[in-house]
């Protein structure tokens, strides 16, 4: 009888310290990674021609936006535009430009880079993203 219940006991002392180092290891969850959802609008030149118009928006995160690095779909002009440390909260359309300003309208796919942190808990990242521009 006492064989058994030194056995239950520590059967019981087993279970009880596994239990508790098991849910000491939790496994931290993974840190957000901005997506952003890029839109255009084509509009006239004042030197005449198309130009191009960008508008992003973070569709899963508030951010704190340092800059953004354009490149057109030639890869031969990159343009890094300054967001100033400015905060966009989840699905805040933003330019990509200066008012009254544009890019030179080029059809194929412009490439986005956005750096900044997240302002949830103020890490960093750099992310991609790319819009297809047709006629």
């Amino acid at each position: 009888m006492k064989r058994i219940n030194l056995i239950l006991f520590v059967g019981m002392f087993l279970m009880l310290t596994g239990s508790g180092v098991l849910s000491g290891c939790k496994k931290k969850s993974s840190p957000v990674v901005p997506a952003f959802s890029v839109t255009a609008t084509t509009v006239q030149l004042q030197a005449g021609g198309e130009g191009l118009q960008f508008y992003a928006k973070c569709t899963n995160t508030d951010v704190k936006l340092t800059k953004v690095t354009i490149t057109d779909p030639l890869g031969a002009n990159t343009v890094t535009y300054n967001l100033n440390g400015n905060y966009y909260v989840l699905n805040q359309v933003f330019m990509l430009e200066d008012q009254n300003s544009a890019y030179t309208k080029e059809i194929g796919t412009w490439s986005f880079y956005f750096v900044g942190n997240l302002t949830s808990d103020g890490s960093s990242f750099t992310v991609g993203a790319a819009l297809s521009v047709g006629k």
